[in-house]
């Protein structure tokens, strides 16, 4: 690790210790976190280096479960949970700890569970038969939808890294429906995000067992569009779902290469992005392999 890289980390692990020591002090979390939460969001959101991400996030992590302990009902903070440790999760992952970032799912799962309990339809849980589920989801009105789009996706990080487990893929279509209802209230939310969770769910399994390319296609392309397709995440996931379980190597590979052209800029996007181009440059380094 150079100098610059280790002097970065350290001033990240000096600032998650020194705010954990405030918060000993003062225990009126919700008046510190805004103030204190937000411009680190943003900064790490505008982050190009996914290598520095990777060292630097632990300490982020051990800040946010401090903050969460000391204010367990704080929505604002259960969101940022559940978005930390889900992309860790993915970064992780691209970088081979499988195992590792399967078990960083569990707490970004846990942080979910508890932000989608806030919400008042389902504050007595969400163990609900599959009709009541989604009487209630109609419940949930457009204020609430990051807490319901974060909420799922945390879930839906979980999933995603059992390795098909049953008891994992039975709660898929309760996520679906959350989605779903995140389309209804704001499909543009969070650059389309619902679009391509559900492109990728429809996506990711061959038509013969029953999965849906008409309909993962058309999320897809209605992801890119509300994203003016800047948001390159998108065609990663169009990419490995839609195009290679269609078999369509064209279609892979013209998206691929869309990504790691695209100009890299310094935006809220920015960490999303570098990670997109890092999964982009694997998946074509094994298109021989895939088709």
């Amino acid at each position: 690790m150079n100098v610059s890289l280790r002097k970065k980390r350290r001033n990240l692990i000096f600032s998650a210790a020194a705010f954990l020591v405030l918060l000993g002090v003062c225990s009126c979390t919700s008046l510190m976190v805004n103030p204190v939460l937000d411009p680190l969001s943003r900064s790490l959101e505008r982050q190009t280096d996914i290598k520095l991400l990777k060292e630097g996030t632990p300490s982020l992590l051990l800040m946010l479960d401090g903050l969460i302990d000391a204010d367990p009902k704080n929505k604002k903070l259960l969101v940022a949970g559940s978005r930390a440790y889900s992309f860790y999760a993915t970064v992780l992952g691209e970088y081979d700890e499988k195992e590792r970032a399967a078990a960083f799912t569990v707490k970004a799962k846990q942080n979910s569970m508890r932000l989608l309990e806030r919400l008042s339809p389902f504050k007595k849980g969400l163990s609900l038969p599959v009709e009541e589920f989604e009487k209630r989801l109609k419940m949930v009105q457009k204020k609430d939808v990051d807490f319901l789009f974060w909420g799922a996706q945390g879930w839906a990080a979980w999933v995603w890294h059992q390795d098909g487990a049953p008891a994992a893929m039975v709660d898929l279509p309760r996520i679906e429906q959350i989605m779903l209802r995140v389309l209804e209230l704001d499909e543009g939310y969070y650059y389309g995000s619902a679009h391509l969770f559900l492109g990728a769910y429809y996506g990711a399994i061959p038509k013969a067992f029953g999965g849906r390319p008409e309909s993962s296609r058309e999320h897809f392309e209605k992801a890119l569009l509300l994203s003016e397709r800047r948001f390159l995440l998108t065609q990663v996931y169009y990419a490995e779902t839609y195009a290679r379980m269609s078999y369509n190597r064209d279609l892979f590979e013209k998206l691929l290469k869309e990504v790691m052209d695209a100009p890299e800029a310094i935006n809220e996007m920015s960490s999303a992005n570098q990670l997109a181009k890092l999964k982009a440059a694997r998946l074509l380094g094994e298109i021989d392999d895939t088709f």
